[in-house]
């Protein structure tokens, strides 16, 4: 390694790496690991193109050097929310071949980034939707990246949207992020619950009504339909909107006009409409409890959103997210314990993110309890075995090591007094591997099993 090379590298404030003419990494350091979210040993392992399609970051100063083989700088913003000025510098072989790439970054600063984030019509660009993107919605496994990159794409049109999955997972969250992300962003977000209004209200509830029209209608009333004018209208569980009502609401979709129960004028009516359900919509239009022609109105973009069993890894990151919230909101500071994590990842969370929230603000507002109940039950219910298979539905391969590497020799240090020469000879290790695997770990002498 040049002496050039060898001074960035030990830059803790500097971001660089280098790659070789395939875009594998090849040398990087620990800041780097920090700004692109991931641990220093995936980065040493990936392929900056591998790292551009997995959303690590959304360009690459590399990759454009690599193509051209010239000098290229790009602004970029990584999955951990930092905005970086990349430079990258390709280095080549005396017969001409493309031998090396040396990018080389630094953040931002606050004067570029508000320059970045406002286009010359006053409008939000890239930089600016990425950092809502990140604070508004948690998405940190696959499944939700898609679907969040779905929304992103249609919000912008008119389409309507049907969300689909089970009680709990998000799905007023997602649409309010179509609507923040739409054109009709400045007005209104109306959401109904159709599960929470009596039949006999349905009516006036949604379309309004004018004065006189029933005993108590002492003035007019505008509907929830007329109220979302110029917004969005989401309509939760959807499924439970009775057949009466679901013909006029076809008509308001058809003609895009609303009249009022007892009125006699039709109002125009301008609203994107999302809806939900936690239903199986088409076993419901074939059993003719919805109707066929309104399910084919409001599915013009279907979007099935996972249970929360089935994307682990929004677990975790929505868990320190509810965590903060509560911590913030009851004025403490509790932090979740190995107990916690273990049922976190082993619990089906039926109820998904809801149920999720619901146990994180029982935690915090028990953590100064003498008895934890949940700690207590879930010690008796799990075991090692089971904490371990379910961090491995998370974490990748050199994570889950570290984990584990973690326990194995903080437990046999601690068993052995710290006794090195001790600990190697028990773990059939040599003593400079101890050494090794103590400064790697961070390993302390105070810690507790």
């Amino acid at each position: 390694m040049s002496q050039t090379l060898t001074k960035l590298m030990t830059d803790d404030i500097t971001t660089l790496f280098v790659t070789d003419g395939e875009g594998n990494i090849l040398l990087t350091n620990d800041f780097t690991a920090m700004t692109l979210g991931i641990s220093l040993n995936e980065l040493l392992n990936s392929n900056v193109y591998d790292l551009v399609a997995s959303e690590i970051y959304d360009t690459s100063a590399t990759i454009e050097a690599l193509k051209s083989g010239k000098n290229s700088e790009v602004t970029l913003t990584t999955q951990a929310g930092y905005h970086i000025k990349s430079k990258s510098t390709p280095i080549f072989y005396p017969d001409g071949t493309l031998h090396l790439v040396v990018t080389k970054s630094e953040p931002l600063t606050q004067a570029e980034f508000e320059e970045l984030s406002v286009d010359d019509n006053g409008q939000s660009t890239k930089a600016e939707e990425q950092n809502e993107r990140v604070s508004s919605v948690i998405a940190e496994s696959n499944e939700m990246k898609k679907i969040i990159r779905v929304c992103r794409q249609v919000a912008s049109y008119n389409s309507r949207i049907l969300l689909l999955g089970e009680s709990g997972v998000g799905k007023e969250v997602i649409a309010n992020f179509v609507h923040r992300h739409s054109q009709m962003a400045d007005n209104k977000f109306v959401a109904v619950n159709c599960a929470a209004i009596p039949e006999s209200l349905f009516e006036s509830e949604f379309f309004g009504y004018e004065k006189g029209t029933f005993t108590g209608a002492e003035k007019s009333k505008p509907g929830l339909i007329e109220t979302a004018d110029g917004g969005t209208l989401f309509l939760d569980e959807i499924s439970e909107m009775p057949l009466g009502l679901q013909a006029k609401l076809l008509r308001v979709l058809e003609t895009m006009k609303v009249r009022r129960v007892g009125g006699v004028n039709e109002i125009p009516v301008a609203f994107r409409l999302i809806s939900a359900s936690n239903q199986n919509m088409l076993e419901l239009v074939e059993q003719g409890k919805f109707r066929r022609d309104l399910y084919y109105r409001i599915n013009a973009i279907p979007v099935t959103i996972p249970p929360l069993r089935k994307r682990k890894k929004d677990i975790l990151a929505l868990a320190n997210h509810f965590l903060d919230s509560f911590n913030q909101k009851y004025e403490a500071d509790v932090t979740l314990s190995k107990q916690h994590l273990r049922h976190l990842m082993s619990s089906q969370w039926l109820g998904n993110a809801r149920e999720l929230k619901n146990y994180i603000e029982y935690v915090v507002v028990t953590a100064e309890l003498p008895i934890l109940l949940q700690d207590s039950s879930i010690e008796e219910k799990l075991g090692e075995s089971d904490e371990l298979q379910a961090l491995a539905e998370i974490y990748d391969y050199p994570e889950f090591m570290e984990y584990v590497e973690t326990i194995y020799f903080q437990h046999k240090l601690m068993k052995n007094q710290w006794n090195i020469s001790r600990t190697a000879e028990v773990s059939n290790v040599s003593r400079p591997f101890i050494y090794k695997k103590v400064r790697e770990l961070d390993l302390e002498k105070n810690d507790t099993e």
